[in-house]
């Protein structure tokens, strides 16, 4: 199954972005039990910090993710290099609902990590929250490593 990242136009990026900041602030509430006022405020300051340029924010790529076979961008992966240590880090792997579960993900993570190896990069990283054990095990399987555990407890009244 292969893959190809493909450039966003600024209307495929402006989608994405719809699609994330609540995605995101849905996360950031459930895990770190923000009310979702704060934690969608949270979301858009991550964005506005890490991509105050969008899709075209030097050092960071946001690419739709296209099957051939499908003929369709079926998701969207956002990363960095890091240049200076060698290591890229995964901020963002999504791959839209209708194309789940049929390897995709798998392929892209397989490609992504070719291509960093082909740049001299030496690791890959990424953050998983502890409500997708989905993912998880996805990254697991595909040989990546706890180097973190970010643990909370919700506090009875």
């Amino acid at each position: 199954m292969r893959t190809e990242l493909r450039n966003m136009t600024e209307s495929d990026f402006t989608s994405y972005i719809e699609e994330f900041i609540p995605d995101y602030a849905k996360d950031l509430s459930e895990n770190f039990h923000l009310p979702m006022v704060l934690a969608l405020e949270e979301a858009q300051q991550l964005l506005n910090n890490l991509l105050p340029d969008n899709h075209n924010t030097q050092g960071y790529e946001v690419c739709n993710i296209y099957s051939s076979k499908e003929g369709a961008n079926i998701g969207v992966l956002w990363y960095n290099i890091q240049p200076d240590s060698n290591k890229a880090f995964v901020y963002h792997i999504l791959i839209h609902d209708s194309y789940r579960r049929k390897g995709y993900a798998t392929a892209v993570l397989h490609q992504l990590e070719s291509e960093m190896k082909n740049q001299g990069i030496t690791s890959l990283g990424l953050s998983v929250y502890g409500n997708n054990p989905n993912a998880y095990h996805l990254y697991k399987k595909l040989g990546y490593t706890t180097s973190s555990i970010s643990m909370g407890k919700v506090l009875q009244q």
